[in-house]
């Protein structure tokens, strides 16, 4: 079965200034992006799944994410 994982930017509104979960998972599955990497506007910056393939469903990510914004199927 594969894993989904889900990133409601509704929600992850400022994940520079967050990174729980890019600095809980154990698989590096999460980066932080925007297309201007010199942006400092947060609403620009995207926290992504890089490797779903090495998500093992531990949900670390969930449970620490404090707005909720994380959901893996």
């Amino acid at each position: 079965m594969k894993t989904s994982i889900i990133v409601d930017y509704e929600k992850c509104t400022d994940p520079r200034s967050c990174k729980k979960c890019m600095q809980i998972c154990p698989g590096a599955l999460f980066i932080c992006y925007s297309p201007d990497y010199e942006s400092n506007d947060p609403t620009e910056w995207r926290v992504d799944v890089a490797f779903t393939d090495l998500c093992t469903r531990c949900n670390d990510c969930v449970d620490v994410c404090p707005l909720g914004a994380i959901t893996i199927k």
